[in-house]
């Protein structure tokens, strides 16, 4: 099988993930694609506002529909910082062929990355941009692309943030036509990201 391992903090998942899930599905011919939220996004952590367990919960909510989309948990219950290679690297246990599917921003920081040089060894890493999104041709993602050859492809996703999704929530505004149904009917039941009165 081809998998596409889409990882992210998730915080919450937004119809843009789903889209740009679904496009990569798609237009990369993937089996199937899996969701894996981070456990311990070590570049993000102070950035975190619901906990794994919860982000985990939400996008198997969001993906409950859609035959072609997993969530996997593998790096929740992994301990310490949660590293692409890794599970990269477990899930070619079963000899499937993976296919690491990262936000054109994602590959600017791709340095900062644990060990990103072995795992551009291990699978290929395709660049997701949405229509009219300008590639940062900073030194960074120019000098990747020359040494990876890496693929980017146009995926169909709205231009939405998980952080502009928390910032209107905060400000007790409707976020129905951000994020899954589900998604949001579990944010308000937990009130997460809702500001503590």
């Amino acid at each position: 099988m081809i998998i596409g391992l889409f990882g992210g903090t998730f915080d919450p998942i937004h119809n843009g993930h789903i889209q740009a899930a679904s496009s990569a599905h798609r237009i990369l011919k993937l089996d199937k694609v899996i969701m894996v939220p981070a456990g311990d996004p070590y570049l993000k952590r102070t950035k975190l506002m619901a906990s794994p367990k919860e982000r985990c919960h939400m996008v198997s909510l969001a993906i409950q529909e859609i035959p072609f989309l997993e969530v996997s948990d593998i790096e929740i219950f992994r301990s310490g910082p949660s590293y692409t290679i890794d599970t990269v690297r477990e899930l070619k246990r079963n000899g499937d062929e993976v296919i690491v599917l990262l936000g054109a921003d994602s590959i600017t920081e791709m340095d900062k990355w644990e060990d990103p040089d072995s795992l551009h060894s291990e699978c290929e890493v395709v660049g997701l941009t949405r229509p009219g999104f300008q590639i940062d041709e900073s030194k960074p993602y120019l000098s990747r692309q020359r040494k990876y050859s890496l693929r980017m492809i146009e995926v169909n996703s709205p231009a939405i943030s998980s952080t502009k999704v928390r910032n209107l929530i905060q400000n007790g505004l409707d976020v129905a036509e951000l994020v899954p149904q589900g998604v949001n009917q579990y944010i308000q039941k937990e009130r997460l990201y809702h500001l503590l009165a």
